[in-house]
């Protein structure tokens, strides 16, 4: 049985770690061939080659590397670089901690492409247009950022609570919602909230301002609002 290339995402933070948190594409090899030893001994078909004479275990090295800048443990922005973001070293604060892999188990929930040899990127994004990224903030039992109207409004609800806000009512006309908040003198206010996918999409829409109060939106790209915004996506990175 193969090697599925999950199982090399503990061992890519881990090399990640050793070689200082970042590093060019090809200097993190021979330390996950090292790290992986034992289980390339145990299973020799990973050093056989694809047809196009790219090595077993280094695909699926690449491909655990787009799983984890997925779920946001790695940083992808540049080109070329390999870097561990701080979700990676809680990932494997955790698993030296507890002896248990916190994302164990996490394929099986979600969809994810299977690995062969194509190009990782490129499957993981014919993927992301059924859904979004994952989203991998934990304690929410929700797998993917949203990429809808309907994605916010499950979101949000996800958050209410932590975000200090109570639904008192979700409808289908504008405003979409009736929340409550504490203030700080213990009394809830009401306040009638709309959600978008984009905060400019209230606008667009052409819904009046002076009949809502909050809008509650995954990116907020609408800089001069004239009501208060609540930008989902700036808090799910603040959780991460």
């Amino acid at each position: 049985m193969a090697i599925p290339y999950t199982e090399y995402e503990l061992p890519l933070l881990e090399a990640l770690e050793q070689l200082g948190g970042v590093v060019k594409t090809g200097g993190v090899y021979p330390i996950i061939e090292k790290i992986m030893a034992d289980a390339l001994r145990q299973h020799p078909r990973e050093y056989e080659k694809y047809a196009r004479g790219e090595i077993i275990w280094i695909n699926k090295t690449q491909w655990a590397r787009e799983y984890l800048k997925r779920k946001g443990q790695l940083d992808g922005s540049e080109h070329g670089v390999w870097k561990i973001t701080e979700a990676g070293k809680e990932r494997l604060r955790l698993w030296r901690t507890t002896g248990k892999d916190p994302d164990a188990g996490l394929e099986k929930i979600i969809s994810i492409p299977q690995e062969g040899e194509g190009d990782p990127e490129k499957a993981f994004e014919a993927l992301e247009h059924l859904h979004g990224p994952i989203l991998g903030v934990k304690e929410i039992p929700i797998v993917y950022e949203p990429i809808n109207e309907q994605g916010v409004i499950l979101l949000f609800t996800a958050l209410a609570a932590r975000l200090g806000y109570i639904i008192v009512a979700i409808r289908p006309q504008f405003p979409d919602a009736q929340l409550a908040k504490r203030d700080q003198n213990g009394r809830y206010r009401d306040l009638k909230a709309e959600f978008e996918f984009r905060s400019s999409q209230f606008r667009v829409h052409g819904h009046d301002p002076q009949k809502c109060d909050l809008i509650i939106c995954w990116e907020h790209d609408w800089l001069e609002a004239p009501i208060e915004v609540i930008e989902l996506k700036k808090i799910a990175d603040a959780l991460r």
